[in-house]
């Protein structure tokens, strides 16, 4: 008997336990943290042969470190699953904080699958681009941030100038969800930012265009999988209060083929291992395809099941199967186009909620209610809520998207002062 261990839920909200060929010969077992344990709906629990809920590493971390595992906490869980497990044990996890961990814990402990060195082009963006610069994959100007005097700060604000531009974005080599993430027009900017900055951030080129995701999930180089989302908004536009939609492309979209072919040259620079992966790259005016940054996991859970929908396959269980040769049945419902959709927030308190005028058939999950007191959305972690949109008609559903530009979540009674 096979025994998988997760580590971490994110993602395992899409996966298909019904739908696994012989769930007798398969224990999965899931080491979660305590804080998002209780996030996770009572009627996922029956997907785990064993819970192992051990205490959160970053518990004032905020929505995007609520996944984070106590490191020896899920070590000894781990520890324990393979002292009693009955047959071969792999390791699996698609969140992408935990990814350099559980490579980690492979290596510790001699389990297949990536390994450290394999994962670190996927976390260190500045290792990232460096491969792909080797490979001749156009990707943003950039260099690693250093840390300098006050004193220094104005020359080294002239040297990013003079390397990257102006304005340029400043982020973490290795967050996620646009967290951390500045825009820096001016010196005065660079300075509020550094003040903030505790972590190794990198300095890159701004650049505009349209924002895409490509999202794989590959085995042995070969694409078992492979779609394109087209991104109504920018990421760091979500953080201005914008609502952020992600359409599939058709198939037949002569944009997908182009996409798919640039992220497997971009993952074949990075080492490509099995599984899923999520690359996010502009096309700009000019035509010119320019790489942003890729992650070796799924894109967000929304993004996720609407995925799933709307390609009609049950992709994590898809990945299971690579990274552990775990059989699922097909995909069993009906396919429908579907695209999903982020809501932020603003400082101040929750009027109320709105839901868009569409068309479409519309499913909302609200993170917050009237009467709540938030902060504005800081990454794609901390939204107010997430919204799946799905019709038979693509044509209509692809005019809803773009409704969606205007649309207003969320009213409220007052600003927050700061």
């Amino acid at each position: 008997m096979k025994t998988a261990v997760v580590l971490s839920f994110r993602a395992m909200g899409a996966f298909r336990h019904d739908l696994l060929r012989d769930p007798r010969g398969i224990r999965i077992v899931l080491i979660v943290s305590d804080l998002e344990w209780a996030t996770v709906d009572a009627d996922r629990h029956a997907y785990f042969h064993q819970v192992h809920v051990v205490p959160c590493a970053a518990p004032d971390g905020g929505s995007l470190l609520s996944s984070a595992v106590d490191p020896q906490a899920a070590r000894a869980a781990l520890r324990e699953v393979l002292a009693e497990a009955p047959g071969p044990v792999t390791l699996h996890c698609f969140d992408e904080l935990s990814m350099i961990f559980a490579a980690e814990l492979r290596a510790e402990f001699g389990l297949g699958g990536p390994l450290p060195a394999d994962i670190v082009p996927f976390r260190d963006k500045c290792v990232m681009k460096e491969r792909l610069i080797a490979a001749n994959v156009r990707v943003p100007r950039f260099g690693r941030y250093r840390a300098v005097d006050s004193d220094d700060l104005a020359r080294y604000f002239d040297h990013i100038i003079a390397h990257v531009g102006l304005p340029f974005i400043l982020k973490p080599i290795d967050s996620a969800g646009s967290h951390g993430v500045y825009v820096i027009s001016t010196l005065a900017e660079l300075r509020a930012a550094d003040a903030r900055i505790d972590a190794d951030y990198e300095f890159e080129e701004l650049i505009t265009g349209t924002m895409y995701s490509v999202n794989l999930v590959s085995q042995d180089r070969r694409v078992l999988f492979g779609g394109v989302t087209e991104y109504l908004v920018n990421t760091l536009d979500v953080r201005r209060g914008q609502v952020n939609a992600d359409i599939n492309l058709a198939d037949d979209d002569p944009r997908v083929a182009r996409m798919v072919r640039f992220a497997t040259q971009a993952m074949a620079a990075l080492g490509w291992p099995d599984g899923a992966s999520h690359l996010e790259l502009f096309h700009t005016e000019a035509d010119e395809l320019i790489f942003l940054e890729v992650g070796a996991r799924f894109k967000g859970l929304a993004g996720l099941a609407a995925m799933q929908r709307n390609y009609g396959i049950a992709l994590v269980n898809l990945a299971l199967q690579v990274e552990a040769g775990v059989a699922s049945e097909p995909y069993p419902d009906e396919q429908i186009y579907c695209f999903d959709a982020v809501i932020p927030k603003r400082s101040g308190v929750v009027d109320q909620l709105h839901g868009p005028p569409l068309v479409s058939n519309i499913e909302i999950t609200w993170k917050v209610k009237p009467g709540d007191l938030v902060d504005e959305t800081d990454s794609l972690f901390a939204a107010g809520g997430t919204i799946l949109v799905s019709n038979k008609d693509y044509d209509v559903l692809y005019q809803d998207f773009y409704r969606l530009a205007g649309y207003q979540p969320i009213t409220y009674r007052s600003e927050r002062s700061r």
